[in-house]
């Protein structure tokens, strides 16, 4: 970056450079970058951005995302410094770009990234090429949670698959696309799932999130991998029959968590499998998009005798099949330890599930007869509900839930939150937490009356950009 191209951009409208509004330097008593081991850049480019309106009104910004800018900029140099003086860190969080923000990574500097070396937790998030990972091949071998989303859509994962053997004890394994259109998906290599392979004595999850499995032939590493208590798939092609099959083949016993949240592709004698093999110690699971066509209605029905020990279920249904919906009511009988129940709606296409169907209503309705009791955490995803039919929810529903999400829900307005509200203070306070996320009609009057008898309202319009959305998984 030019001297003069910076100085330029720095330049506030009354003519000072926001460099010189930075104090010299001082003498600390505490050295804290020395004793540093965690390293957030989020935080780090949050704090930032605050600072930025404390000492430079808006009045005074010369031109239009000069404040974005300048935040980012400020944000890189101190993160650089941190890393510089930090002698042990032992986890570095990156979800955007403060770190990398017009230069290239400097990992591959030992002069300055010395105290890397004891490095554990390593999330790159929507800020990683195949560049930053051979330089962090040659510097990391202590990382045990290792958290990656890649810019590129190369099968060749020549450098991931280095990084990931170079480990000596690695515990924990995602992978995403930061790309989320199918086209650009990340090729997943058979070469990769060998490389994780070897880390089979430690490794217990593996998650992988829109990616492509079209160039690997199979699955079978992970087979081997029997420690593995968390596995997901979220939006993956290419994940056929003959490819997973292996994970069936019983040696995945020790499955806690399995996610196979894939829109087609799947096979429900596989799945259905997996569930049986792994039903003593299996809690929580997220199943494939139904569909009138697919075969998740036999996956409910097969299900049954080996879900008794589920406390989490995510189930995903298209507008209008309430066949598929009625199918999963007789599941629910089954789960009489159930806790978490997060249900999605859509298609390829996004369409939401609307309860309000004619026939969907009376499923609905079925809904809150059959839910088990124990339910606490209740989640709606991409869903569309009148008012009416959330106020019979409340009036009848038998569980007490302590926990209530709606993500996504375009037709949710004021009237559905003025009705969480009314429902709390009737009972008591039962309600402890309400989340709505992009929900575009319900203003903040209505935000604020709930928190007024709510512990914790969240309520946001922004996309989360952790390595793992799904509403009950933590």
């Amino acid at each position: 970056m030019g001297t003069h191209y910076l100085e330029d951009r720095m330049l506030l409208k009354d003519g000072k450079n926001l460099l010189s509004l930075i104090g010299g330097g001082s003498n600390f008593v505490f050295d804290y970058p020395t004793y540093l081991e965690e390293l957030d850049c989020s935080h780090i480019s949050q704090i930032i951005d605050e600072w930025s309106y404390i000492i430079v009104p808006q009045e005074n910004i010369a031109y239009p995302h000069q404040r974005v800018f300048c935040s980012k900029w400020f944000s890189n140099k101190l993160i650089r410094l941190f890393m510089k003086k930090s002698a042990i860190i032992r986890t570095m969080i990156s979800n955007s770009d403060e770190y990398h923000f017009n230069e290239m990574f400097a990992f591959n500097n030992r002069g300055e990234i010395g105290g890397f070396n004891f490095l554990q937790k390593l999330h790159l998030d929507y800020c990683c090429d195949g560049h930053s990972l051979r330089n962090i091949t040659d510097i990391c071998h202590s990382v045990e949670e290792l958290w990656i989303s890649l810019t590129e859509t190369s099968v060749n994962t020549d450098t991931l698959n280095k990084l990931i053997l170079s480990q000596r004890r690695l515990k924990d394994f995602r992978l995403r696309s930061a790309v989320f259109v199918m086209e650009h998906f990340f090729g997943i290599s058979y070469d990769l799932l060998e490389a994780l392979m070897v880390q089979k004595e430690t490794l217990h999850t593996v998650q992988f999130f829109c990616c492509q499995f079209s160039k690997c032939n199979s699955l079978k590493p992970l087979a081997e991998c029997t420690n593995l208590r968390r596995l997901g798939f979220f939006n993956c092609e290419g994940l056929y029959e003959e490819k997973i099959e292996p994970l069936a083949s019983g040696s995945l016993t020790n499955l806690q968590i399995l996610a196979m949240a894939v829109y087609k592709g799947f096979s429900a004698k596989v799945i259905v499998n997996m569930v049986k093999n792994s039903q003593k110690n299996l809690k929580r699971i997220s199943l494939p998009m139904a569909t009138p066509t697919n075969h998740m209605l036999k996956v409910f029905c097969d299900m049954k005798p080996y879900s008794g020990n589920l406390i989490g279920i995510t189930v995903c249904f298209m507008a209008g099949d309430n066949k598929s919906f009625e199918s999963f009511l007789s599941l629910l009988d089954a789960c009489p330890n159930l806790e978490y129940l997060c249900i999605e709606g859509g298609d390829t296409e996004g369409t939401p599930l609307d309860f309000d169907d004619d026939n969907m209503i009376v499923e609905f309705k079925k809904l809150i007869e059959v839910m088990p009791r124990t339910v606490h955490r209740l989640v709606f995803y991409n869903i569309s509900i009148s008012s009416v039919l959330l106020q019979i929810f409340f009036d009848n529903c038998a569980a007490k839930i302590k926990h209530l999400g709606f993500y996504e829900c375009p037709l949710l307005i004021d009237e559905h939150v003025n009705i969480v509200t009314e429902y709390v203070k009737r009972s008591g306070g039962e309600l402890k937490n309400l989340i709505i996320n992009w929900c575009y009609l319900v203003s903040f009057y209505a935000i604020n009356n709930a928190r007024k008898v709510i512990d914790n309202v969240q309520f946001s319009d922004v996309e989360p950009q952790d390595m793992e959305f799904t509403a009950w998984l933590e």
